[in-house]
């Protein structure tokens, strides 16, 4: 899901979002280098996801929604875009899977992963934006990974379900799609202050597209010692690697 809507609501809060990019930024680089361990690179993804949603509470307040928001369990039309993280998010979600996915589901899920490389392998950006692959994570069209999904997922949303459906669906652009725009904002701030702590602190890639860099973190055992180590175990999920 890469980056769309960016428009300042009524309210001028972007000097905040701003700021929060540039605190959070700060704060993660700092602890990575007091602590470069995975459990510390954990508590910094885990930390950018809280941040969003306890953010997004207290915005409710000062700029709501205009109408009711359509997402719901079961309308699954975002989940067919590229979803762009990073490498502290990837391994956040490996451990989630590692720990909470059964023998069963963790083989099936192997197998989607192995599926999803061989669809998207050498794609370049404009044509992996418009193939409409569903995440490997979309099981039984919901997402089996909800409680750590990327900050991108928590913050597209839409006024109109249908709208979100026929933009994505028919290569047209996300940003026409009617949506509440403080999460987009809050999302970019937090995703773009993560990734500018990871580049301060060695960590290249940027964007990762998220299903090459998971299947990448599960298929290595000590992902995130090697990843800390400076390993570069996502250089092929990089989506500055494919051609626009």
């Amino acid at each position: 899901m890469t980056k769309g809507k960016a428009d300042e609501p009524t309210v001028p809060l972007q000097p905040f979002f701003d700021e929060l990019r540039r605190h959070l930024a700060q704060t993660t680089a700092e602890n990575l280098k007091a602590h470069r361990t995975p459990k510390q690179l954990r508590a910094v993804a885990d930390t950018a996801l809280d941040a969003f949603g306890s953010t997004i509470a207290g915005m409710e307040s000062i700029s709501p929604p205009e109408r009711p928001l359509a997402c719901k369990k079961g309308c699954t039309h975002c989940c067919h875009q590229a979803v762009l993280t990073d490498g502290a998010t990837t391994l956040r979600i490996a451990t989630y899977i590692q720990e909470n996915f059964n023998p069963a589901d963790r083989m099936l899920l192997d197998m989607r992963l192995i599926a999803y490389e061989e669809k998207v392998e050498g794609m370049t950006q404009s044509q992996r934006s418009l193939s409409q692959i569903p995440c490997p994570l979309l099981i039984n069209g919901s997402c089996s990974v909800h409680p750590v999904r990327p900050l991108i997922c928590r913050s597209f949303n839409s006024y109109d379900a249908e709208s979100c459906k026929k933009q994505i669906f028919s290569g047209g652009s996300t940003s026409d799609i009617p949506s509440w725009n403080i999460p987009w904002l809050l999302g970019i701030a937090l995703d773009n202050g993560l990734k500018d702590a990871l580049i301060e602190s060695g960590y290249t890639e940027g964007d990762l597209e998220l299903g090459l860099a998971l299947k990448a973190a599960l298929d290595h055992p000590e992902a995130a010692e090697r990843y800390l180590a400076g390993d570069r175990l996502f250089a092929r999920a990089a989506w500055s690697s494919r051609k626009p």
